[in-house]
Parts: C-alpha cells; sequence; structure tokens
C-alpha cells in the first residue's frame, strides 16, 4: 500500500487535472458575472454539485454515520468555503480581472503560516521570509487601482477587502479539517456536506437582496449556460471531489502546489479569452507571491513548539 504523499499515477493525474480545473474557474465565473447576480453562481453551481456528490455517496454506499463534532466541522468548513469564499470570489471577480484574483488566492500557505503561528507551532526561518515576501507582493497590488477592470476603480478596495476575506474564510476551513482530524471520510461525503450547507445561507441572502428579479434565464445565451454547466460539473463538483481525494490520500504540502499553478492557469486564460492586460506591476508581485509559496511549501524544516 502506497503511503500518504506518494505520487501514483491516479495521484499525479488528480494533482494535474486539479490545477486546469481550479485555475480555470476564474476565468469562468469572470464571464458568468455579466449574465446572472455573483450569489446565484455561488449557490447555483455548488448546490447542484452538492446533491449531486450527495446522491453519489449514498447510492455508491460511501455514506456512513458522521459524530457530530465531525459533522459541525464540515458545515462550517462549507460555510467558510461556499458561503464566505466562493460568494466573495464571485462579487469581486465584477471588480478585479480573474488573473489578479487568483494571484490573491494565492495567499492561502502563507495564511496557514500566521494561523500555525498563533497556535504555538512557530516557523522556520525561510517561511518567516516567504511570508514577508508574500505581504510584499499583495502591497504592491493593493496599491495599483488601475488593476482594476476598467471602470471599477473606485471598487478596487472594496475588491481587495473581498479577496482578502475569500483567503481567510478558505483557510481557516482548511486549518479546522485538519487539526480536528475530520477528513477520514468519504470525499463525496464531505463534499457533499460542505458544498449544501454552504449553498442555503447563500439562496437565502440572494433571495432577501432580490437577485431573484434580476434572474432572466429567457436573456442568457446559450455560450454562458455552457460555462454554468462546466463551473458547476468540472469546477465544484470535479474541483471539490479532486481536493477531498487529494486531502485524504497525499501530503498537505504537495496538495498546497496548486496554489502556485493556479494563478498561472488563470493569468493565460484571462489574457487569451478575455484579453486581460499582464500588468507589469501584477506580474512582479505574483513572482513575490509564487516565490513565498514555492518556499513555504518546499520547506522541510520541522516546526517548533512554543513554550
Amino acid at each position: 500500500m502506497l503511503k500518504k504523499g506518494s505520487m501514483s499515477l491516479p495521484n499525479l493525474i488528480a494533482l494535474g487535472l486539479l490545477y486546469l480545473i481550479w485555475g480555470s474557474t476564474f476565468l469562468s465565473v469572470r464571464i458568468l458575472v455579466a449574465y446572472f447576480p455573483p450569489l446565484f453562481i455561488s449557490y447555483g453551481r455548488n448546490m447542484t454539485a452538492g446533491l449531486l456528490l450527495l446522491s453519489w455517496s449514498i447510492l455508491g454506499g460511501y455514506w456512513v454515520k458522521m459524530p457530530l463534532k465531525h459533522l459541525r466541522v464540515h458545515i462550517m468548513a462549507g460555510m467558510l468555503f461556499i458561503t464566505v469564499n466562493n460568494a466573495s470570489l464571485a462579487v469581486a471577480s465584477a471588480i478585479v480581472p480573474s488573473g489578479f484574483s487568483a494571484v490573491f488566492m494565492a495567499l492561502g500557505p502563507l495564511i496557514l503560516v500566521i494561523f500555525f503561528w498563533l497556535e504555538g507551532v512557530k516557523p522556520s526561518f525561510k517561511k518567516i521570509v516567504a511570508t514577508l515576501l508574500g505581504l510584499v507582493g499583495i502591497l504592491l497590488m493593493s496599491s495599483q487601482k488601475g488593476l482594476s477592470i476598467p471602470g471599477k476603480a473606485d471598487e478596487f478596495f472594496t475588491g481587495i477587502l473581498l479577496l482578502l476575506g475569500a483567503v481567510i474564510a478558505w483557510n481557516i476551513a482548511v486549518f479546522r479539517v485538519q487539526s480536528t482530524k475530520a477528513n477520514t471520510y468519504h470525499f463525496t461525503q464531505v463534499c457533499a456536506i460542505q458544498m449544501i450547507s454552504g449553498s442555503i445561507p447563500l439562496i437565502f441572502i440572494s433571495s432577501m437582496k432580490g437577485d431573484l428579479a434580476l434572474l432572466h434565464f429567457d436573456a442568457v445565451p446559450m455560450s454562458a449556460w455552457s460555462v454554468f454547466a462546466y463551473l458547476t460539473l468540472i469546477g465544484s463538483m470535479a474541483g471539490f471531489s479532486l481536493f477531498g481525494y487529494l486531502s485524504k490520500e497525499c501530503d498537505a504540502t504537495l496538495v498546497a502546489t496548486y496554489t502556485y499553478v493556479n494563478p498561472v492557469v488563470a493569468l493565460i486564460l484571462g489574457n487569451l479569452v478575455l484579453d486581460e492586460e499582464l500588468h507589469p506591476i501584477l506580474l512582479f508581485a505574483s513572482f513575490f507571491i509564487l516565490l513565498a509559496v514555492v518556499l513555504i511549501t518546499t520547506d522541510k524544516t520541522k516546526p517548533v513548539i512554543k513554550s
């Protein structure tokens, strides 16, 4: 039996697919905000994918009884993954380019370093330097209103706050699931619980905002429905399933490499499909952030527990 973290062919394929799929979701959401309210994009795709995974888990015999303490962890994680992270990214996609959002989300491993440090796990010097490099990159990005979508410069800092909330929420969820060892179940069960529990609050919030009145399905072109189907079946259902599978089968450091491949995919796709400018400042900031993530995920130094 392969040890956790071994790169078997299925694991290698799964990781490669995760790179491509989650790198493309930033572009997909950016396209859809022209046709749907942002919150609908988030709950629509994730609720559908969650219900499909729930059916798969039950019919496939993967569903098992889960202790209440683990159920609570996954419900909380779902709200952070979907209610906060996905929804914030969807709203921000109308303010900043898809590549910008992807690079910002690469802060994940840096956020985790800070979380573990606050918990008493002192990082190595390499990780401290990496965290500082990442913060420099973010400060560079956050200082450039010109990186916003044309006509959205006045909302640029709102977009920054949305992205900051998104990346913090995502990594709080990852941290909690890891620290409570609640990730021992089949990925279909875990992902179904998280996606459904995270979508329900969004349905309520979206309805209260009056988003239903903004939905005009008959005016949405088939091309947009195709993107929505891709985002639902591939971006949400397949992407979360691959992430859940890899989180259980592979070392967390290996899985975390998606954080510095996704931005590259998103930047390239955004430029090719939507003609998003590869601004020199964005590329320069991306270099600092991605270098920081590489340093963190390749650091093999054992953490020091503060007394």
